[in-house]
C-alpha cells in the first residue's frame, strides 16, 4: 500500500517515540537505584525546562542522576587524591562540576532547544504559506509543514496529527491549542503567525488570504532578525572572556611556574601544572564556548536532517583507500620522535642517578646545570620542540586532507545557495508570462548568459536542469527528487526545501509558481540581508578571534616558553657569580652567614626543566588555536565540520610557524647576555 504523508508522518513520530538519550537512560537508571522524590522546589524548577525540552524524565528521575553522578566520580577522584595527598585535593573539585552538568542539563538544553524551534518557526511558517497560497486548506498545511521540517516543532507538529489520527483530540485545531502553551513559551511570535494563519478559510477574496499570509511572514521574520542582532550583542563578553581567561592570564601563570617552582619545590609539581594547561582549562574554556554556540540562533530551519558538506575519511591512492587519521597520527609520531626519545632519556637517566648514588640530589643538581649551559640548552629546546611540531604536523595534515575537495565542494553550495535568490526572481519574472517550467528555465539561462555569468553555481544548477526537463518525459518533482535526481545527494537543506516548494506549486500552473517563486525569493533576500547585517555586527569579533588564534596566542606562548628557559639560566648563572664572590672574598664568616645560605631558599634540584614548560606552552598554543577555530566557525557557520577543518588548517601553520620563530630568537637573543652574567 502507497503511503500517505500523514501515514509517512505517523511513522516517524512512532520511531522516535522509541529512542531514549543518554541523559534519559542515566536518569531512568539512577530512578530505579535511589528512588528519591524530588522536593517541591526542585519539581517546580524542572517541570518547566522538562516540557520545553520534551525529555521523558521527572524531576525525581534528575535528581536522583545527579547524586548518583556525585558519589561515583566522588569515589573515583577520591582514590586520585589519596594516591597523592594534598597535593592532589584539587581533585575534589571535579565530582561538584559533574554533579552541576547533570543537574543542570535540562535547563541548559531546553535553552537550546528553544533555540532551535525558534530557528525552524520561519521554516514553518513558510511551508504554511506556501501552501495555503496554493490550497487555502489549513489542515493539509500544518501536514505539508510536518512532512518538511523535522527539528523540534517539526517533531511537535508530527505529535499533533498523530494525536488527531488516534483520536486524543477531535480537530486539528484543537490539538493546536493544547500544543501552543508549551510553543508560546519557545516564540510568541510563532503562535500568533499560527493564529493568523487559522483566519485563512474565513477569508473570501484572494487579497485578504494574500495580506493573511504576507502578515504572518513578516511577523515571524522580525521575531528571528531580533535574536540575531541579540546574539551578535552578547557575543562581545564570550570573545573577551576568551582572550582574557583562556589566552592572556593563563600564559601569564605559566611565566611564573619557573620562578614558583624553584622557590616552593617542596609543594609545587610540574605534573598538575601540564595536567591543569593540557586538560583541564581548555576543557572549561570548550565547554563554556559550547554552551554559547549552541545557543546561536540560525536564519534558516536548524533540524536533525540539516545536510552540509562532510569532510572527507581517506585518502585514494589509485584503488586503495588510506584513512587519514591514523596516517596522521603515525606522521605525527615520527615528527615528535627525537623529542619523545629526548624526554625518555632525560627521566630514565634521572631515575638511573637516583636509584645508584646515595648523594643523587648532588649528581642531579650538577647534571641539571650542566644542561642549563647555552650549548647544551639550545640543543635541548630544539628537541623539545619536536613534540609540539609532531602534535601540530599531525594536526594540520588531518585538517587538510579532510578538508581538501569538500571545503570547495562546500564554497560551491554556499555560492548557490547566495545566489538562489537572484535566481528565483528571474524564475518568478519568467513563469509571470504563463509559460512552461522549461521555457522558463531556458529564459533564466539566457539571462545569466546577458549577464556574462556563466561560471556562475546557479548557472550550472539551471543548466543542467534545463538539460533534463528537455531529455525526460517525467515532472520536475522526478527530475529533482527521483531515483537519480538532481538534488537528492545536494547537501542543502535550503535547495531541497525551496525546489520542493516550486514543484509543488507547479502543479497548479505556471502563474501560481511565478507567487510562490517570488514570495520565497523575497524571504530569502530578506534573509540575506539580516545575516549581512549581522556579519557586520560580528566581524570585529570573528578578527578579535582569529587574531587571538594566529598571532596573540603563538606570541604569548612563544615569550612564556623562552622566558622559562632564560628565567632559570639567569638564577643560576646569578647563583655561580655570587658563590664565586663568596669564595673570593671570604664572606660569610665575618657577616654570620654565607650568600649560598641566604640562597638555600632556591631549591636548583628540584626546578622543573624549562623544556617542560616549552612543551606546556607549545601544547596548550594548540588547543588555544583548536578552540578559537571552534569558536570563529560556531558563530559564522554553525557546526560545519568542513569549514572548521580548513579554519584549523590555516590557523595552526601560522600559529606553530610564529611561536618557533617568536621562541627561538627570543632564547637566542639573551644567550650572550647570559654567557656574559656567568663570567662575572
Amino acid at each position: 500500500m502507497k503511503k500517505t504523508p500523514s501515514t509517512k508522518v505517523s511513522g516517524s513520530f512512532q520511531a522516535q517515540e522509541e529512542e531514549l538519550s543518554f541523559f534519559e537512560k542515566g536518569c531512568k537508571f539512577a530512578g530505579k537505584i535511589l528512588k528519591i522524590k524530588a522536593p517541591a522546589w526542585i519539581e517546580e524548577r524542572f517541570s518547566k525546562p522538562i516540557l520545553l525540552a520534551d525529555l521523558k524524565v521527572t524531576p525525581s528521575e534528575v535528581l536522583s542522576f545527579t547524586i548518583l553522578s556525585f558519589l561515583i566520580s566522588s569515589v573515583i577522584f577520591s582514590l586520585i587524591a589519596i594516591l597523592d595527598f594534598p597535593k592532589s585535593l584539587i581533585a575534589l573539585i571535579f565530582p561538584f562540576f559533574i554533579a552541576y552538568v547533570v543537574f543542570d542539563y535540562p535547563i541548559f538544553y531546553s535553552e537550546v532547544i528553544k533555540v532551535r524551534a525558534g530557528n525552524e518557526t520561519v521554516s514553518i511558517i513558510l511551508h504554511m504559506v506556501t501552501y495555503l497560497s496554493l490550497t487555502p486548506v489549513f489542515e493539509k498545511a500544518i501536514e505539508f509543514a510536518a512532512n518538511n521540517c523535522h527539528g523540534p516543532l517539526g517533531k511537535d507538529f508530527k505529535k499533533v496529527i498523530w494525536d488527531v489520527r488516534v483520536g486524543k483530540f477531535p480537530t486539528m485545531k484543537e490539538a493546536l491549542s493544547v500544543y501552543s502553551k508549551k510553543w508560546v513559551l519557545w516564540n510568541v511570535d510563532f503562535v500568533n503567525s499560527l493564529l493568523m494563519l487559522q483566519m485563512i478559510e474565513l477569508q473570501k477574496t484572494e487579497k485578504q488570504r494574500k495580506e493573511i499570509l504576507d502578515r504572518a511572514l513578516e511577523t515571524i521574520m522580525d521575531s528571528t532578525a531580533k535574536k540575531m542582532e541579540i546574539y551578535a550583542d552578547n557575543l562581545k563578553t564570550p570573545s573577551l572572556l576568551l582572550l582574557l581567561l583562556g589566552i592572556l592570564l593563563p600564559l601569564m601563570g605559566i611565566a611564573a611556574f619557573p620562578i614558583i617552582s624553584i622557590f616552593l619545590a617542596n609543594v609545587f609539581d610540574p605534573n598538575y601544572v601540564a595536567i591543569g594547561y593540557t586538560v583541564i582549562l581548555p576543557f572549561i574554556m570548550w565547554y563554556i564556548l559550547y554552551r554559547i554556540i549552541s545557543k546561536r540562533p540560525a536564519t534558516f530551519s536548524t533540524s536533525e536532517k540539516i545536510e552540509e558538506v562532510k569532510p572527507r575519511k581517506y585518502i585514494t591512492i589509485g584503488k586503495i583507500n588510506i584513512p587519514i587519521i591514523p596516517i596522521a597520527i603515525m606522521l605525527g609520531f615520527l615528527v615528535a620522535l627525537p623529542g619523545i626519545i629526548y624526554f625518555i632519556e632525560l627521566f630514565s637517566y634521572r631515575n638511573y642517578i637516583y636509584s645508584n648514588f646515595p648523594d643523587a640530589d648532588q649528581k642531579w643538581r650538577e647534571y641539571s646545570l650542566s644542561r642549563y649551559e647555552p650549548p647544551y640548552i639550545l640543543y635541548d629546546v630544539s628537541k623539545a620542540m619536536f613534540i609540539v611540531w609532531g602534535i601540530g604536523i599531525a594536526i594540520i595534515f588531518a585538517a587538510y586532507f579532510r578538508s581538501k575537495g569538500p571545503y570547495e565542494y562546500d564554497q560551491f553550495i554556499k555560492n548557490l545557495e547566495e545566489e538562489f535568490t537572484p535566481g528565483l526572481f528571474e524564475l518568478h519574472t519568467a513563469l509571470r508570462q504563463d509559460i512552461p517550467i522549461e521555457s522558463a528555465v531556458m529564459k533564466v539561462i539566457e539571462a545569466y548568459k546577458r549577464m556574462k555569468r556563466e561560471d556562475s553555481p546557479l548557472f550550472k544548477f539551471f543548466e543542467e536542469l534545463f538539460r533534463r526537463l528537455v531529455k525526460a518525459t517525467t515532472s520536475l518533482r522526478e527530475i529533482l527528487f527521483g531515483k537519480d535526481g538532481m538534488v537528492n545527494k545536494l547537501p542543502s537543506s535550503l535547495v531541497k526545501n525551496v525546489m520542493n516548494i516550486v514543484a509543488n506549486a507547479l502543479l497548479k500552473g505556471p502563474i501560481i509558481t511565478s507567487e510562490v517563486a517570488g514570495r520565497i525569493a523575497s524571504y530569502l533576500k530578506r534573509l540575506q540581508d539580516m545575516e549581512h547585517s549581522i556579519k557586520r555586527k560580528m566581524s570585529d569579533i570573528l578578527s578579535n578571534l582569529r587574531l587571538q588564534g594566529e598571532f596573540i596566542g603563538p606570541f604569548m606562548s612563544a615569550i612564556v616558553g623562552s622566558a622559562a628557559v632564560i628565567i632559570i639560566q639567569l638564577l643560576q648563572a646569578i647563583a655561580r657569580v655570587l658563590e664565586s664572590i663568596e669564595k673570593m672574598y671570604n664572606f660569610g664568616t665575618n657577616v654570620g652567614g654565607s650568600m649560598s645560605k641566604t640562597l638555600g631558599l632556591v631549591d636548583f634540584k628540584s626546578v622543573m626543566p624549562p623544556t617542560i614548560m616549552e612543551v606546556i606552552a607549545g601544547i596548550y598554543l594548540i588547543e588555544i588555536v583548536l578552540i578559537s577555530a571552534y569558536f570563529v566557525t560556531g558563530i559564522h557557520r554553525g557546526f560545519n565540520k568542513v569549514y572548521r577543518d580548513r579554519l584549523i588548517y590555516e590557523m595552526m601553520i601560522k600559529a606553530l610557524l610564529l611561536y618557533s620563530l617568536v621562541f627561538f630568537i627570543s632564547v637566542l637573543a639573551f644567550q650572550p647576555i647570559i654567557e656574559k652574567v656567568g663570567r662575572v
